[in-house]
């Protein structure tokens, strides 16, 4: 009978520590626990999609992966990992929160069906017992059977699967030219370095392709090039945000040719196709056949620029102030001499009186004045209303004259890289540095869709200026 009372006794314990590990780790996950996020649960082959695993805790606790989802059926592309220790703070029903993300990936399918992300498992160990004694709330009413090492509790807490609904593109509607995965919204343009070479005479062909989407789909388009022509592999540049699929990009294909043949030669259009998601639609943007000509004979002489005549007068400028100091310092030196000779002759020098040379205009140190940021977007100022992209390209063509006077960028080397290694030898902090750059890259993406209303346009000039101004 005492044998039976005792193992009644063991199981009634056991019911009761079993019920308070219940309640525990239900109050727990009351105040820690993992979500998942999806930006769409419904998408298309090659479509990519974006999903954020967060922590939310109002406890002191220490967490760790122990097990990652597999993705499997993705091509995988990490944006945010728990290195990158990104946490915010957030109020939830009146309780705050710190909120960690955990994961932040870009998932593209690679094939149709129903495809599943499974759950992320993190281990967690909170504190329930500080080292004063001091117990957490969350043990009011348990008892000091729970199981707590040095004060701490351990609980594993997981995210829920989430099913996605893969669809093949629409087969009736597949372009007939290549097309490599590319998603998105994207507009093309083509055109020459220039069109008149001599035999064996380098020329280039630039591919541009701007807009927003998953720029690491989008390859070089195929160039049909018309026979004698011979083509190099293509230099490739990139100028996007690969954390963010809604920002505006492009990607620049130039691809160097020679011709040794005298004569006509026409490129046929070239084609880039994309899916466009939104529309539900395969997309072929093409351009016009551009051609070029191979002739014999002198080049043609270059047209001087507005950046050439500028730059020829920074370098008379410069030529004017050195010749004036050479003769001050002539002048000077002249009379520093004189005054030698007279001493070592005996002469008793009178009381020295002021030096009265020819005025000399003073030297001034060197340094890089601050352009006229108006005087050089006033060609953009008065193209603001006129038809087709002439407006971006006299602000792009204002900014590349600021950047030659203020820090001595040649038109020529106006690219990206080199304004990046520029400006961070002369300190420019990091964010004007991007302010620039976004704002280049919104005109070159204008430059090539060809137009803009007129409000867009009087915007872009005035944060133009305001960047520059602060240069």
């Amino acid at each position: 009978m005492k044998k039976l009372g005792l193992v009644a006794a063991l199981m009634v314990a056991t019911l009761i520590v079993g019920a308070q590990n219940s309640t525990l780790e239900a109050r727990i996950k009351n105040n820690l626990y993992l979500n998942v996020y999806v930006n769409k649960t419904t998408c298309y082959v090659g479509e990519p999609i974006v999903v954020t695993y967060k922590l939310y805790s109002s406890l002191e606790s220490v967490s760790s992966v122990t097990k990652d989802p597999e993705f499997k059926g993705f091509e995988l592309r990490d944006l945010v990992g728990s290195e990158d220790d990104v946490v915010s703070r957030q109020t939830i029903d009146g309780k705050s929160f710190d909120v960690h993300t955990i994961r932040k990936v870009q998932l593209t399918p690679t094939e149709a069906g129903k495809l599943v992300l499974d759950a992320m498992v993190l281990n967690n160990r909170i504190k329930l017992i500080d080292n004063s004694g001091n117990r957490s709330p969350l043990l009011d009413g348990i008892d000091d059977n729970i199981a707590l090492k040095n004060g701490d509790y351990r609980i594993s807490i997981a995210s829920v699967p989430i099913n996605i609904n893969v669809q093949e593109a629409p087969a009736n509607v597949k372009p007939a030219t290549v097309y490599n995965g590319a998603v998105g919204d994207f507009k093309m343009n083509v055109y020459l370095s220039k069109v008149n070479l001599t035999p064996g005479e380098q020329g280039t062909l630039q591919i541009t392709i701007s807009g927003t989407g998953d720029f690491s789909q989008v390859t070089q388009p195929i160039v049909e090039w018309p026979s004698g022509v011979t083509a190099a592999a293509a230099q490739v540049q990139e100028q996007y945000d690969r954390k963010s699929k809604t920002a505006p990009g492009m990607k620049v294909f130039s691809i160097p040719f020679t011709a040794t043949n005298k004569g006509s030669y026409t490129i046929m259009p070239v084609k880039f196709s994309y899916f466009d998601a939104t529309r539900n639609r395969h997309n072929t943007v093409s351009n016009p056949p551009v051609t070029f000509y191979v002739r014999t004979g002198a080049a043609a002489p270059t047209t001087k620029t507005t950046a050439n005549d500028q730059a020829e007068r920074n370098d008379n400028y410069g030529a004017l102030l050195v010749g004036l100091g050479i003769v001050a310092l002539l002048v000077v030196a002249g009379m520093l001499i004189s005054r030698a000779k007279k001493k070592k002759q005996g002469q008793q020098p009178a009381q020295p009186a002021p030096l009265r040379t020819q005025p000399v205009s003073p030297v001034p140190l060197p340094h890089n004045p601050s352009p006229d940021v108006d005087a050089l977007l006033q060609a953009a100022e008065e193209a603001v209303a006129k038809p087709g992209n002439s407006f971006y390209s006299a602000l792009r063509q204002g900014m590349i004259h600021f950047f030659e006077q203020k820090y001595q960028v040649p038109a020529k080397l106006f690219y990206k890289s080199t304004l990046k290694d520029t400006m961070t030898e002369k300190t420019v902090p990091e964010y004007l540095q991007n302010e620039v750059f976004h704002m280049l890259t919104e005109i070159e993406m204008s430059i090539y869709s060809a137009g803009g209303l007129t409000g867009d346009r009087v915007r872009m000039l005035e944060k133009t200026k305001a960047i520059l101004k602060k240069l």
